[in-house]
This record gives structure tokens, C-alpha cells and sequence, in this order.
């Protein structure tokens, strides 16, 4: 009889062939990333003027104590070494005795990327739409559970029209504010384009990397064992992870309250202002909720009452790849955050600052919590793949 190990403790290595053909995609992403990065260097290089991290209020770490030549020359180096590791992962034999150094290169180049291209505005433009699809998404959900599973839905339906209630008759929410907050939403999409190409450049680079780092790093038995106690205390790591957005969600919630923080007196504040807070609080009050979502039961089966895919397992792609992105915004963001707290007009307020935006800690921790995730549904179809082949 063949020994075999209990579902998901993702302690045993896959097969050379099956991770080369995983790692090979995240390796052309990561060349097509270099690639642009590199390209970007150069143009900022040659014409300095084109470069938007002299004039960004949220600039990188290098950006920060580089002058613009040295940052150029730093942004093509990034880009020129990622493009040689790349190439070298997504060759043959790759996985051999390379592995530990292709994934020691990518764990760099992941750290480099970071600190040479992370802007703050990576998150705050994640952020304003995060929210905004995080409050159609709940309306829509809110009217799904009332009709197929009333006994959730209809409180769920109060609170929001409570909560409806308040921001309206209290906080001087008005639909006019609303209507402003989508114009400036659009337009601010519109005026920093080229800001949003780098931040998707980035975070696509970002995620190859890590993905590189840890695919490879899976051939090695370190690699292996961190997985297996990433795995066994994946409860703990997660409700962590979902604490990370709620100082923020607080601080909005106390908008509608007599007593809100870091923001004018009730009545003073525009409904304009009003909306931008709660439309972001709600994208962080969602985030925890997702997050909880890798070790609740419908992280792992969808809920009866979702129409046409309930009772259905979920494909862990659905939960790790909008996961690892956003772990991915959050850490390239979380440097520059941390620099703007510096700036602050006493340690006390830099402190406060850090604390209620601590993507410092939340990025990290969620990222670690998706990779428990994965790890623990990557042993559960491992274990039944054996199980199956016994019977």
C-alpha cells in the first residue's frame, strides 16, 4: 500500500513536468512586464520631463531618494535583470538546480519592483473602484437573499436601509453628492492614465514575480515546509489578514456618527466628501468580509442560494487570483503610504496615520493568507486524487 499524507497539508512536491507548465505563464508575465517596465526607464531616461514620479505627491521609495537620472537608470536595471531571469525561468530545466536561485532572483525582484515603481496612487485608484463595485455588489446580493433566502436577506435589507437612512437624514448624504463623486471618479480615471498603466505594470509584475519565487521555491523542501505551517495555522493568519481594512471601514463609519474622525463637523462636511468616505469604507468593509472568506465554507462551496452556481465548489482561481492582485496593491502601496506618514507634523499623528491605513501589514498578511488558501485547496484535490486512485 502507498503511504499518503492528510488533505491539505501542501507538503508534497508536484511533478517536474506539471510545474514547469505552471511556472512558464507566470514567466512570459513577467518578460512582458520587464519589458515595459524597462521601456519606461528608458523613455524617463532620455526625456526626463516624462517622468511622473517628479511630480506624484505619492512617490516611490527610489523615486524618493534618487534624483531623476539615477531613478531612470534604476528603473531600466529592474527591468533589464528581470528580463534575463524570465528568460532563464521559462527555459527548459529551469526547475533543475536553478530552481533555488530563479526563486531567490524573483523573491528580489519582487522587493525591487516595490521599491522602485510602488506609488500610494496604486491603491487609491484600486480603492475608489473597489468600492464603488463593492456597493453595487451588495445591493445586488441584498436583493438576491431576499428573494431565495429571506431569513438572511430581509434583516440585511433593514440594515442597509437604515444605514441608508442615517447617511441621508443625518450625514446630509444627497444624490447630487453622489453624482459628483462618479464625475470626479471618471474624470479622475481619464487624467491619470499614464499612472494607471504603471501601476498595472507593476502589480502584473509583482504577481509574476511571487508567483515565480513560489513555484520554484516549491521544489525545495524550506519552500515545502513553510507551506505545510501556512497551512495548519491558516485560521489564525487569516483573521489577521481581515483585520487590516477595519480601522479604515471604523474611521468611516464614524462619518455617521455626531463624532467623526479625520473629517469637518457633521453638517459641515459636502455630500460630495460624504460619499467618496462611505464609498470606500464600504470597499474596505468588503474586504473583510471576502478575506474571511478563505476558511469560511463558502470560500469553499458556493452558498444554496447564489442562483444556478449554489451548492457547486469554488475554483480556487476565483479566490486566489483577486486575492494575491489585491494582497499585490496593497504592498506596493504600502512604502510610499508609510513615507507620506513622515511627513506628518508629529511622531504621534505619523503613528495614527500607520495605524489607520496599516497596508504595511495588511498587504503581507493577506498575501500569506491566499497562499495558505491555496496551498490547503491544492491538498485537498492532491489527497483525492490519491484517495481515488486507491479505491
Amino acid at each position: 500500500m502507498t503511504a499518503t499524507r492528510p488533505a491539505g497539508t501542501g507538503s508534497v512536491a508536484a511533478p517536474p513536468d506539471a510545474v514547469a507548465r505552471l511556472l512558464r505563464p507566470f514567466a512570459l508575465l513577467a518578460l512582458v512586464a520587464s519589458a515595459a517596465i524597462t521601456a519606461f526607464g528608458l523613455a524617463w531616461w532620455l526625456v526626463p520631463g516624462w517622468n511622473p514620479y517628479t511630480t506624484s505627491s505619492s512617490r516611490s521609495l527610489a523615486s524618493a531618494v534618487l534624483d531623476p537620472a539615477q531613478f531612470a537608470a534604476a528603473v531600466v536595471a529592474t527591468g533589464a535583470v528581470g528580463l534575463v531571469v524570465a528568460v532563464a525561468a521559462g527555459s527548459r530545466g529551469a526547475l533543475g538546480r536553478r530552481a533555488p536561485l530563479i526563486a531567490g532572483a524573483a523573491a528580489v525582484l519582487t522587493a525591487a519592483v516595490i521599491a522602485v515603481l510602488g506609488d500610494a496612487g496604486t491603491v487609491t485608484f484600486a480603492g475608489y473602484l473597489f468600492g464603488f463595485s463593492a456597493v453595487v455588489a451588495g445591493m445586488l446580493t441584498t436583493a438576491v437573499l431576499v428573494v431565495r433566502a429571506p431569513r438572511l436577506g430581509v434583516p440585511l435589507l433593514a440594515l442597509l436601509a437604515a444605514l441608508i437612512a442615517v447617511a441621508v437624514w443625518w450625514a446630509g448624504l444627497t444624490w447630487a453628492g453622489v453624482t459628483t463623486f462618479l464625475g470626479k471618479l471618471g474624470s479622475g480615471l481619464v487624467e491619470n492614465a499614464l499612472l494607471i498603466v504603471i501601476s498595472a505594470v507593476s502589480v502584473a509584475a509583482v504577481l509574476a514575480w511571487t508567483a515565480v519565487a513560489v513555484v520554484a521555491g516549491r521544489t525545495t523542501r524550506e519552500v515545502r515546509g513553510f507551506e505545510v505551517w501556512l497551512v495548519r495555522h491558516r485560521r489564525a493568519i487569516t483573521v489577521l489578514a481581515a483585520l487590516g481594512p477595519l480601522p479604515y471601514a471604523f474611521m468611516r463609519a464614524s462619518w455617521l456618527t455626531p463624532w467623526p474622525l479625520f473629517a469637518p463637523a457633521v453638517g459641515e462636511m459636502s455630500p460630495a466628501v460624504l460619499a467618496t468616505g462611505l464609498v470606500l469604507g464600504s470597499g474596505a468593509v468588503a474586504a473583510c468580509v471576502l478575506t474571511l472568506g478563505l476558511v469560511l465554507p463558502w470560500g469553499r462551496v458556493f452558498p444554496r442560494w447564489m442562483p444556478r452556481i449554489g451548492g457547486r465548489r469554488v475554483p480556487p482561481r476565483l479566490a486566489v487570483v483577486p486575492g494575491l492582485t489585491a494582497a499585490t496593491i496593497i504592498t506596493i502601496s504600502a512604502v510610499p503610504l508609510v513615507l507620506m506618514s513622515l511627513d506628518a507634523d508629529s511622531i504621534l499623528d505619523a503613528i495614527v496615520f500607520d495605524l489607520v491605513l496599516p497596508l504595511w501589514f495588511w498587504g503581507p498578511m493577506l498575501a500569506l493568507a491566499v497562499w495558505a488558501y491555496a496551498a490547503w485547496r491544492r491538498g485537498e484535490h492532491e489527497a483525492g486524487d490519491a484517495g481515488g486512485a486507491l479505491s
